[in-house]
């Protein structure tokens, strides 16, 4: 069961991008067995193999349904407490925690499902080198170090879900149904003593039919959430990856980014700055310069190798890139009109024309007379200027 591609490109980004990191994350140690060990019997009732030998079957079929062979230990918490199943994992060691009364609400596939997504934990964190717990050890630290918390934090959550969606696929790898996958996450979340798997289908639908629904800044995902994106995965569907982002992260949004969404703000910022420079006219030293204050190794002619740029679906981002488009409006007044013509066309291109309008009429002192006559000539304006620069 391969990792999802969240966490191979968070991990492909931290092990290029952060080597001393990685490197740091590399050499870490799990906390020490020996005490784990030991404050698990000190705080828990173990579930030793004589005495339920068909809760240790359970377990030995999951570990065989996900290809592993770790040394399996169960336990019931001596705290009462809500409803909860806890795993902690070494290398050769799975220590898997029920928590209050979950052994008795659930029934056998249930319980199938929920060992295969705890063992799921197990698989992903000790495979390829261990690399996925790696990368989970270096986000916590960078989450934690990150005041006020920002992309890092974003990052360490989402990668946290992901690990959720994942141990989900682990727990339908041995049921090959969702039904009990779903009902025991319903179950445990609420209590409720059965689950009708099509009328909680019905009732998660009716909560993502909401264009503004996306996941919580939580480690856990809602059970809506997770419902569908199992549903994605048993069912094969394609874009599973693009509609998965859609549903822990929503639309791309400034205050929601994590590494990788700045990554991809980055990799848009500039095409839109490479279309937006393309005319021969555009590349005045001023201009030139703040396009490397931007990036540095910016070069007129970009366009073309970028290729066109497109805002996303849904997106956030308008009054962000009206000020982008703002900066090289005004940058360069030897420049006359043509740069905030330039500028007004690509916002209408992009979308975000009225922002960008609003933009101007409050930042430049422009009037809206001047304005509405300068986007009436616009066109003429920029086709008589690329004519006169032609060779």
């Amino acid at each position: 069961m391969e990792a999802t591609t969240y966490h191979a490109d968070v991990c492909n980004y931290l092990s290029a991008r952060e080597p001393d990191l990685w490197r740091w994350g590399a050499l870490s140690t799990q906390d020490d067995l020996q005490q784990v060990r030991l404050h698990l019997l000190k705080t828990t009732y173990q579930l030793s193999l004589k005495a339920h030998p068909e809760l240790h079957a359970a377990a030995a079929r999951a570990a065989q349904a996900l290809g592993i062979t770790p040394a399996i230990s169960l336990y019931q918490s001596n705290d009462g407490g809500f409803a909860n199943v806890a795993v902690y994992t070494a290398p050769g060691e799975a220590h898997i925690i029920f928590q209050g009364t979950v052994l008795g609400m659930l029934n056998g596939a249930e319980i199938d499902a929920v060992l295969g997504h705890e063992l799921a934990h197990y698989l992903l964190w000790q495979r390829d080198g261990q690399r996925y717990w790696i990368a989970s050890r270096i986000l916590e630290r960078l989450a934690l170090e990150e005041s006020p918390p920002g992309v890092w934090a974003s990052t360490a959550i989402r990668y946290q879900q992901y690990t959720e969606i994942y141990a989900d696929r682990g727990a339908y790898a041995l049921c090959r149904d969702i039904g009990p996958c779903v009902a025991s996450l319903v179950k445990i979340q609420t209590g409720a003593p059965t689950v009708h798997l099509d009328s909680y289908l019905q009732q998660a639908e009716r909560i993502l039919a909401h264009d503004s629904v996306a996941g919580e800044q939580a480690g856990h995902p809602q059970n809506f959430i997770r419902t569908r994106a199992l549903a994605l995965h048993a069912d094969g569907a394609e874009g599973i990856d693009a509609a998965l982002a859609l549903l822990l992260a929503g639309p791309l949004n400034l205050n929601r980014l994590d590494i990788l969404d700045q990554l991809e703000l980055h990799r848009l910022t500039r095409r839109v700055l490479a279309q937006l420079l393309a005319p021969a006219w555009f590349a005045s030293d001023s201009v030139l310069a703040l396009a490397r204050r931007y990036y540095a190794d910016f070069q007129p002619g970009e366009a073309t190798a970028n290729g066109a740029c497109a805002l996303p679906p849904g997106h956030q981002l308008s009054e962000f890139f009206s000020f982008v488009l703002l900066d090289f409006a005004c940058v360069d007044p030897s420049l006359d009109d043509l740069p905030l013509a330039g500028a007004l066309r690509m916002a209408d291109h992009l979308g975000i024309g009225e922002t960008f309008d609003a933009l101007l009429l409050k930042e430049t002192g422009i009037k809206k007379a001047a304005l509405t006559k300068l986007k009436a000539a616009r066109d003429d304006l920029l086709a008589r200027a690329t004519t006169s620069i032609a060779p």
